[in-house]
């Protein structure tokens, strides 16, 4: 499992914070805005449907007293008198114009007159107009019995529209004469509520309309055609505004559609009816919405902005915490000598002050014990130097001069062997050769006398020829090894580097070619050893220690230089070697 970073968890809870900061903001921003948005609606809801309501209550009002003045006026008077009420039918002159005289307005459509008994005395509509108004068929014996009022839409058999009457009593002396119905113009009704347009102060969905006590529609409706008397409004503000006279709420509508509804119940002598002026929810949180938008917009970009400004923070604080960390893994690999630039001076820049105390610290304990260490080692590979040329000097002037003295002696001999023993002294005189032959062998690779007397060149080509003859193999030598070397520990450690590598190919690589190649650059002496062996894999903790690559190693670092060992199984190995000569020469 990957682990977060510091980074990223800074990033993390910065990003979280700011994030819940930015919806904390907008939400309280958004909210009380969407109220008092909702507020504001309702009251220019209430505002147009109390203009609306006056209109309309002013505009029966105004009907009702206009029907009176013609009720009264003398034409109307003198056509009941000259025909008193229980005569019956009779049809009396009543010309035109005194027709267009008393619809002069334009309010009206049209004039029926009846007798108390509903008998038509004079009429300009039609008989089924008059009849479907609600009570005309039935005699008022008094005025105190019959007032003014205004008779409801109807719908005859037929299904045609009976429109709105103005029904007004005659009275003569104080008593019912007769009845005065005056049908209102349709056109002049449809003005009262005129059609919706954006413009008019309710938007693209809002209207105000008219609602009978059936709970059917009485005006036209902006979404539906031919809705009065035809459309059901069977919904909760409807139902409110008969039973609570004026309020306000947020239901759905006749098309099943959420709006904003005030309502009220209008105040008509023979109408029973409510107004109601809505306006669908969306459109009226609309702006509210747009601003939701921006709020969301805004704090898409604020939270960007804030991600990018956390970043460059969080990598400011985190850079010098990644530096050290990444010290401290090289200290921990060995780089002691790592040091870190104080960039501040707060709590990190201590810390990072501390850190290089302490790599400081450490890198001069190390380089103590190394040189202590190599001081050491130094001490122990010379002390060995110094046995091998004790022991190599007394196999050479001690065994190796004895075993030449008896060789001598055997052959002062040789003469005086019966021969029947000069089989056997024979087999002395090859054993005594043999041994020669092993402890000048021997005394050579402890210490040969080639690299003192002839130089490093000439010991190392004697070397090469000895592996050569010892182990069937055969050893190339490119370039020029530095003849100019005088140091003798120099020479005596880069001859055992090569001869240890030499003895490592022979022994382990199972190698038919070894080649030594030397070159100088930049003032250093490389030196390659490379065989065709098996090879090996150098980082294996399989690999036997006796291969000698650790004194490879360490007699090339007495000589300020280092080893590197390539190999891989089956791609033979090479050692190779740089030595700084301005330290060595």
């Amino acid at each position: 499992m990957k682990r977060s970073t510091l980074t990223e968890k800074l990033i993390l809870y910065f990003l979280a914070l700011g994030t819940a900061s930015i919806v904390t903001i907008g939400l309280f921003s958004y909210f009380p805005a969407r109220k008092a948005l909702i507020e504001r609606t309702y009251d220019h809801l209430t505002s147009i449907r109390l203009a609306r309501q006056n209109r309309v209550e002013s505009y029966f009002a105004e009907r009702i007293r206009e029907a009176a003045i013609i009720a009264s006026s003398p034409a109307i008077q003198e056509l009941f008198i000259s025909n008193p009420p229980g005569q019956g039918y009779k049809t009396f002159p009543f010309s035109d114009n005194h027709f267009r005289n008393i619809l002069s307005s334009g309010n009206f459509s049209g004039i029926t007159m009846t007798d108390i008994s509903g008998n038509i005395i004079f009429s300009r509509q039609s008989d089924t107009a008059f009849r479907m108004i609600p009570g005309l068929n039935r005699p008022r014996p008094s005025a105190q019995e019959f007032t003014h009022y205004i008779s409801d839409y109807a719908v005859s058999d037929k299904g045609d529209l009976i429109p709105l009457s103005v029904v007004c009593p005659v009275t003569i002396h104080g008593k019912v004469a007769g009845i005065l119905i005056l049908p209102v113009r349709q056109t002049q009704i449809d003005k009262l509520l005129p059609p919706e347009t954006p413009i008019g102060g309710l938007g693209y969905s809002g209207e105000v309309y008219l609602v009978g006590q059936d709970f059917i529609m009485r005006s036209q409706s902006r979404f539906i055609s031919h809705s009065i008397m035809n459309t059901h409004v069977q919904t909760i503000p409807a139902r409110n505004a008969f039973s609570r006279a004026q309020g306000r709420e947020r239901a759905k509508d006749y098309r099943k559609v959420e709006v904003l509804s005030s309502y009220s119940r209008l105040s008509i002598p023979g109408l029973d009816w409510v107004i109601l002026a809505e306006i669908d929810y969306q459109e009226a949180v609309s702006s509210i919405n747009g601003i939701r938008n921006k709020i969301i917009l805004f704090g898409i970009f604020t939270a960007l902005a804030f991600f990018i400004l956390t970043y460059v923070i969080s990598s400011r604080i985190t850079r010098p915490l990644v530096k050290l960390k990444e010290a401290v893994v090289d200290m921990g690999e060995g780089k002691l000598e790592t040091a870190l630039s104080v960039s501040s001076s707060d709590e990190i820049g201590e810390l990072t002050e501390a850190f290089n105390l302490m790599a400081n610290s450490l890198h001069e304990k190390d380089k103590a014990l190394q040189s202590e260490r190599m001081n050491r080692l130094r001490s122990s590979i010379d002390g060995q130097d110094k046995e091998r040329q004790r022991l190599s000097r007394e196999l050479h002037d001690g065994i190796g001069q004895s075993l030449i003295a008896i060789r001598l002696k055997l052959a002062l001999l040789e003469n005086g062997i019966s021969e029947k023993n000069q089989q056997h002294f024979h087999t002395l005189t090859t054993l005594t050769d043999s041994l020669i032959d092993e402890v000048r062998a021997i005394s050579n690779a402890l210490m040969p006398p080639s690299l003192a007397e002839f130089g490093l060149k000439s010991a190392i080509q004697n070397l090469c020829n000895n592996i050569s003859e010892t182990h069937g193999l055969s050893v190339e030598i490119t370039g020029d090894l530095p003849g100019k070397i005088s140091g003798r520990k120099v020479k005596l450690y880069l001859f055992r580097i090569i001869q240890e590598a030499l003895n490592n190919a022979a022994k382990h690589a199972e190698a038919r070619r070894i080649t030594i190649s030397s070159s100088i650059i930049d003032d250093q002496l490389r030196l390659c050893i490379a065989d065709d062996g098996k090879g090996f894999d150098p980082d294996s903790p399989c690999v036997s220690k006796g291969h000698g690559l650790i004194n490879i190693k360490e007699r090339a670092g007495l000589l300020d230089g280092e080893a590197q060992i390539i190999s891989a199984p089956g791609s033979g190995t090479s050692v190779q070697i740089i030595i700084p000569l301005n330290k060595n020469l």
